[in-house]
């Protein structure tokens, strides 16, 4: 059985299409946790209207505490041999859980993963219905490959970062549990990730989040936004300190971040946390920076960048300012 832990605040106007393209899956042996964040407006009773009609929905009503919460109190109360996240403003292919389960029961994997692409608001319709989807591309993915994608802070490395595309063995992760910060998601990664051997990638778009003015990935500089540095600072700490080559690659990623962060804050009422932030974490590692196995060309560009913010920012509008006339 696969136990599908669905997170849910504020998405009344999603969540019908959301639990009902997950239980239109192909693959039948599931059991759908919705885990309602107490959520302020009618989506509680959705999903009781849900639960009434389905006896695969179990429903959990907790008082709010976010995302990371919610996702625990669903690893807590799951009971399949597999656990897969969805958020509840998002859709899934009816495949999905088929190609997923496919995929890892291919092989000694304990993970596997699809694309996860943004769609308009009713836009995945069309997509849901084709059912001839080609999922024959596939990967065999090695820990260390998939620690580097992560730890790469580029637009690229989104399937990585996220845990909503993934069909995890739940012995690897039953005891694993996510942390309250800016960016729960890769944290929570990495450490599945340190714990794997092997996963599998199928080159096929089957999980759609839905953008919208109200979900996450369109919020502005916030302090959430910030605390993206202290993420990378955790994701330090969960690299065992003998392995100098996947610190080294998160030093990279910390710095790259702690560097964008500061900038995106400029002229907003959130740059002085942000400094403090990066002043705090600079701290803590420009010790190890020094002596890790970066290039030396590169600690010296994150070193002068960190003390000359300025030179940062000319660097910054002069790329901008050549793409734009090329």
């Amino acid at each position: 059985m696969i136990s599908v832990i669905v997170t849910i605040y504020k998405v009344e106007r999603f969540l019908k299409d959301c639990v009902g393209s997950i239980l239109r899956s192909t693959y039948r042996d599931i059991e759908v946790i919705l885990v309602e964040d107490g959520s302020p407006d009618g989506s509680g009773a959705i999903c009781d209207d849900f639960a009434s009609r389905d006896g695969r929905v179990r429903v959990i009503h907790k008082e709010n505490a976010g995302v990371s919460e919610a996702r625990n109190s669903g690893i807590n109360a799951a009971k399949g041999d597999y656990i897969l996240f969805v958020d509840g403003d998002d859709v899934v292919h009816p495949r999905m859980i088929e190609v997923l389960l496919d995929g890892i029961e291919s092989g000694d994997y304990d993970f596997a993963m699809v694309n996860v692409v943004p769609i308009t608001e009713n836009g995945y319709h069309e997509k849901i219905n084709d059912m001839d989807i080609d999922t024959s591309s596939r990967r065999v993915l090695e820990q260390s490959y998939c620690v580097r994608r992560l730890l790469d802070v580029g637009a690229a490395s989104l399937q990585f970062h996220v845990p909503i595309n993934k069909l995890i063995k739940r012995s690897l992760v039953k005891d694993m549990f996510f942390k309250t910060t800016g960016g729960e998601d890769f944290e929570w990664n990495l450490r599945m990730f340190l714990r794997s051997r092997q996963g599998i990638a199928i080159d096929a778009n089957l999980y759609y989040y839905i953008q919208h003015e109200a979900s996450m990935t369109h919020s502005g500089i916030n302090s959430t936004y910030i605390d993206r540095i202290r993420s990378y600072y955790l994701c330090l700490n969960d690299i065992p300190a003998d392995n100098r080559t996947y610190r080294a690659q998160c030093l990279k990623a910390m710095y790259s971040m702690l560097l964008g962060v500061r900038y995106a804050s400029r002229g907003t009422s959130f740059y002085q946390e942000a400094k403090e932030c990066g002043k705090k974490i600079y701290n803590k590692t420009k010790d190890e920076l020094l002596a890790s196995d970066l290039s030396w060309s590169r600690k010296m560009r994150f070193l002068c960048l960190y003390h000359m913010p300025w030179m940062y920012t000319f660097l910054i509008n002069f790329v901008y300012g050549f793409l734009r006339r090329s």
